[in-house]
């Protein structure tokens, strides 16, 4: 079983690696992850914590504080698992020189956009498909680079959702 889930994949990862590749791909799939980076979730936060608008500032708060559990946790099962990159296992891969750290297992900028898209899917609902359907791709974009496994964003789904229900339930 456990073959099968590992054959699986890496099956999907080479598809959506190689059999989706294109020009305007590579030029789009690296402007969609930066939605997942460190560098957009701290302007993210900052700019809805600062906010007037008192359902713009608790969005900012309740962000926060499900990005701080989920980088925690990521961060934590990063270190434990310590799972290799998909490009180092597999040169073949397209991939795009991006920053990235050694272990690839679950995926951080994954985990961050779904900290943010669940967060404000739940507190403004009217764009709940659309927050939803951006953090999706910023973890199909990871694949497309060739720096997750579709386990890994699959992972970083899972924490980046339940961090984000489990603040907006305390918060």
């Amino acid at each position: 079983m456990i073959e099968k889930l590992k054959h699986g994949d890496v099956f999907l990862l080479h598809w959506l690696n190689d059999t989706l590749k294109c020009r305007i791909l590579d030029i789009v799939m690296p402007i969609i992850t930066f939605f997942g980076s460190a560098t957009f979730t701290a302007l993210f936060c900052l700019s809805t914590l600062l906010s007037q608008n008192k359902d713009i500032k608790h969005l900012g708060v309740l962000t926060s504080l499900s990005i701080l559990t989920s980088s925690f946790i990521t961060q934590f099962i990063k270190r434990f698992i310590n799972r290799i990159r998909p490009y180092i296992n597999f040169p073949q891969l397209n991939i795009k020189k991006i920053g990235v750290d050694n272990y690839s297992f679950p995926s951080g900028h994954t985990t961050a956009a779904f900290s943010i898209g669940i967060s404000i899917a739940l507190c403004f609902t009217g764009v709940a498909v659309f927050s939803i359907c951006l953090a999706m791709a910023v973890g199909i974009s990871r694949i497309y680079l060739g720096v997750h496994y579709p386990s890994d964003v699959v992972a970083g789904i899972i924490v980046g959702t339940i961090s984000s229900m489990s603040m907006f339930m305390i918060i």
